[in-house]
């Protein structure tokens, strides 16, 4: 089995170096939070925002929603599809978010919404979508991307989350200070050590099973991004539930196969709510009950930004851990690529 605290192993499985890209999140975060973007008054004045993004690129709208669900005083849809929902109006802001610029399906949805004349802005680090953006003068966050040694968009996590930050911040719609976000960034790099190490022990404890991820309130949006890398990096099926949710639907779903192979992991937050803290503590109970076992990540934090932005990062090193341990280059992504290269066809 491969030394992961052994770098030169690491770089074997690792040519395109996802490890560094991991590595950078929070420089990543740094970078794209001093990027400034101008938009007119009248942008400030919109009822709703449809995000519309793919794979990585659509993760800012998940952990926004999560994460400022008391703060946000419109609601934020991900649209993660070819074509805009009808309820898209004069009063609503379209964001276009595609890493690389060239996502078809962003590129559709960026056309219906010029047809109709509707308000637009962008995240993008170029491609085609940077050309859309200037030549019809959206506002946009178009990045370098110089922490991001792979190459690959879903390990510009920092980037496409942040960048939508900025625009909310911007817009008037969340309240988060430089000085807290900042703050939350310096909190992050202290706790790396932590969180390779602990991400090193769950990895190992998953080599073999179906990783099913539970959390609740604001860290929801984690949660559907560490499925996601579980997928794509790990290339291991995983799924995520919510608490409460879960609590009315899933515990009678954990008996039949008997012979599943799942382990669960708890993202647990000593930000949650005290009535969310007692059922994650039932649940736990009903967990042992069924002869499941279950790991815990416990973001450290002082502020819920700071407990997100843990989670992220630790969700980029557990499914990095994960690949190397199932013998696989972290960077690929075969299956999605053919599958593109079959669509194109």
């Amino acid at each position: 089995m491969i030394d992961l605290t052994n770098l030169e192993e690491i770089r074997k499985l690792d040519p395109r170096d996802v490890y560094g890209s991991t590595e950078m999140f929070p420089d990543q975060c740094e970078q794209i939070w001093r990027q400034d973007i101008k938009f007119d008054y009248d942008y400030k004045s919109i009822q709703n925002i449809i995000l519309c993004g793919m794979g990585g690129s659509a993760y800012g709208g998940y952990v926004a929603q999560a994460l400022f669900k008391d703060e946000l005083s419109v609601p934020i849809y991900s649209n993660n599809d070819y074509t805009l929902p009808a309820f898209a109006n004069e009063k609503t802001l379209v964001i276009l978010s595609s890493y690389s610029g060239g996502t078809e399906e962003i590129l559709a949805c960026g056309k219906e919404a010029k047809d109709k004349n509707l308000r637009i802005a962008g995240i993008t680090g170029g491609g085609k979508l940077s050309e859309f953006l200037r030549i019809n003068n959206y506002p946009n966050l178009v990045f370098e991307s110089k922490f991001n040694p792979s190459g690959q968009p879903r390990l510009g996590t920092g980037y496409m989350i942040l960048g939508f930050f900025v625009m909310l911040k911007k817009l008037g719609f969340i309240n988060l200070r430089d000085d807290e976000l900042l703050k939350s960034v310096e909190e992050l790099k202290s706790s790396i050590p932590e969180i390779k190490n602990r991400s090193v022990s769950i990895a190992k404890s998953l080599v073999g099973c179906i990783p099913l991820v539970f959390c609740a309130e604001f860290l929801y949006g984690n949660a559907h991004i560490l499925r996601n890398q579980f997928n794509e990096t790990s290339k291991s099926f995983s799924a995520f539930e919510d608490i409460p949710e879960l609590n009315h639907h899933l515990m009678e779903g954990l008996k039949n196969p008997p012979d599943k192979k799942i382990k669960i992991i708890f993202i647990v937050s000593d930000l949650y709510s005290g009535i969310i803290k007692k059922r994650f503590n039932l649940t736990k109970d009903v967990i042992r009950k069924n002869n499941l076992e279950f790991l815990e990540h416990n973001p450290q934090g002082s502020t819920k930004i700071s407990q997100v932005l843990n989670t992220l990062a630790f969700g980029g090193y557990l499914s990095l851990y994960l690949a190397l341990l199932y013998g696989q280059d972290p960077s690929l992504i075969p299956w999605v690529d053919y599958f593109k290269e079959q669509a194109s066809k």
